[in-house]
């Protein structure tokens, strides 16, 4: 009998839970519920599926269950605190790098060292990996791709059940996983290819790290002649000094492989590797006094907090790697074996806490733009309370209704600061007020005609008139001494009117009765109805009855 961790069983029911978690959260149609039920189902089913029998090795499901809640709880808790913001995207990326690094880890576990894990599990899980995750991601999407053919191909005989049963929803929270399992288990038992695969990427790490260490050298080399002044006037020096210093750490890492060899470079290329290593924590140093400059120009953003964190590990990892260069050691930056756990431990508590109220970006940004007004550094007039209110989450909209008070208190700034400050507030508040698009918004351009009510309910169950609303004209366009209701949308392309009218000689309830057409200036129409230059006039000819369908009648020529 095969062993449990190559078996399909295994693979299988782990989709199947899988599965149900899905299918749960699209039945109680909870967002918080939900975020939780589909990162724990997939944080904890590719722990599994990597796993294997290991699992029970060693308390290793507990570390599992752990980080999988972790990982869980945290989605869930963003999404409450910033559903859709800017917290919420980042976190979108930020938690597949969080996986990463964790899962990594948990597959060390089983095979550590004491309480440490060994640094060639470390390597070897850390590249496989992403090229097993990637094939199953590639496996999924070929099985995806054969279901829609064959529900397509039964459609085209008039089947189309098929096709609907293969995109429904609960269909695809059992498919997808099981496909994605398969996939998966394929990339565990097939160890040589993925082993090829790691081995052709650090191939090529190993013929670019000479070149992006010759880039960082002549570059570093280069400031000798130009100075620090053309970074510092530029405002994305600290992202390409970053990038910079990521790509050789990156391919650094992939030419150390798991440090038990010496690299095989020549002589020559080491020294050019090594002087490069030495350049890495001073251009990390540059960027983040490039941001620092920003700070202080300009007071603190989201993206400015993340880009001075993502300074402090670089240059934690680029110092790390220049302590190799030095260190005596039989094998070359041997030292890189101890210290890049470290860093790695290091980004994933950092990173986790950006998204606590420990380093939340948003408060951090929000109390800084705010004592940067009321220190006087940044003037009533360039302060940006726009930005506050609706793009600095929770802690922004509190930030600024603590201002709006204060300023109505008089607490803060002198009389004419006051008085601009409140107009500022008050008009990005007004602005700012929620809109219910379940109601329309109906002006009327003169009186409001009987049972509007009655028209209003119409409308909202048809979803029709939503905001910014639409311009009610009652006129008698029937020459019945009754009056309908023509309904013009308040946008700049709208081309047509609608049409109501009530039934039963204007006693019965109103419906929609037909569309004038060929409008070409709505925002125009209205001015003048309201202006009373616009009336009804009769059609100039008749036109045809043929089997109970009108012809429209076209004129080329108006009226005059």
């Amino acid at each position: 009998m095969p062993a449990l961790n190559r078996s399909l069983l295994f693979h299988i029911a782990i989709a199947l839970v899988q599965g149900l978690l899905f299918s749960g959260s699209l039945f109680y149609r909870q967002p918080e519920f939900s975020i939780f039920a589909c990162i724990l189902a997939l944080v904890a089913g590719i722990n599994l599926q990597l796993l294997g029998s290991a699992v029970r090795e060693r308390g290793t499901w507990v570390l599992v269950t752990g980080f999988s809640v972790l990982m869980a709880g945290f989605s869930s808790w963003v999404f409450i605190r910033d559903a859709y913001g800017w917290l919420w995207m980042f976190w979108s990326f930020t938690a597949t790098v969080l996986a990463y690094i964790g899962t990594a880890f948990v597959l060390s576990w089983p095979t550590r060292e004491g309480n440490r894990p060994r640094y060639p599990d470390l390597f070897r899980h850390a590249w496989n990996n992403a090229f097993i995750v990637l094939l199953a991601l590639l496996v999924t999407l070929a099985f995806s791709l054969l279901l829609w053919l064959c529900g397509r191909l039964f459609s085209i005989l008039g089947m189309p059940q098929l096709a609907e049963l293969f995109t429904s929803s609960y269909f695809l929270c059992f498919s997808l996983p099981l496909f994605f399992s398969l996939g998966m288990r394929m990339g565990r038992e097939n160890e040589k290819v993925i082993g090829l695969l790691r081995g052709v990427l650090l191939a090529v790490c190993r013929y670019l790290l000479p070149l992006c260490a010759l880039i960082t050298v002549l570059f570093t080399l280069a400031l000798a002649f130009t100075g620090l002044q053309p970074i510092w006037n530029t405002g994305y020096s600290t992202h390409i000094l970053l990038c910079l210093a990521a790509s050789n750490l990156f391919l650094l890492n992939g030419v150390f492989q798991d440090g038990q060899h010496d690299a095989g470079y020549a002589k020559p290329l080491k020294i050019l590797i090594n002087a490069s290593l030495c350049c890495l924590p001073l251009l990390v140093v540059m960027g983040g006094y490039s941001s620092w400059l920003r700070i202080d120009q300009y007071g603190l953003t989201p993206s400015r907090f993340l880009a001075m964190l993502l300074v402090v590990v670089a240059l934690v990892h680029s110092l790390a790697a220049l302590w190799a260069v030095f260190a005596r050691q039989s094998v070359w930056l041997a030292s890189l074996s101890r210290s890049n756990p470290w860093v790695a431990l290091l980004s994933f508590v950092v990173l986790l806490l950006m998204f606590s109220p420990l380093l939340d970006p948003q408060a951090f940004s929000a109390h800084n733009q705010v004592q940067r007004l009321l220190s006087g550094r940044t003037p009533v007039a360039e302060f940006d309370a726009r930005s506050l209110r609706q793009r600095l989450g929770a802690p922004g909209r509190e930030q600024f209704e603590g201002l709006l008070a204060q300023v109505r208190q008089e607490q803060i700034l002198d009389e004419p600061g006051r008085v601009q400050l409140l107009e500022m507030l008050e008009a990005v508040s007004i602005k700012d007020q929620p809109v219910d698009y379940r109601t329309p918004k109906l002006y009327w351009l003169g009186p409001v005609p009987d049972n509007s009510k009655q028209l209003i309910e119409l409308l909202t169950t048809r979803d029709e008139c939503n905001p910014p609303g639409c311009a009610a004209w009652a006129v008698d366009l029937d020459e019945d001494g009754i009056d309908e209701v023509l309904l013009i949308e308040k946008q700049n392309w709208a081309s047509s009117a609608m049409l109501y009218a009530r039934e039963g000689q204007g006693k019965g309830a109103w419906q929609k009765e037909g569309v004038l057409s060929g409008i070409t200036d709505a925002p125009g129409l209205i001015t003048q109805i309201r202006e009373g230059k616009i009336k009804a006039v009769r059609q100039r000819y008749k036109t045809l009855l043929v089997d109970g369908v009108e012809l429209e009648s076209r004129q080329t020529r108006s009226r005059r």
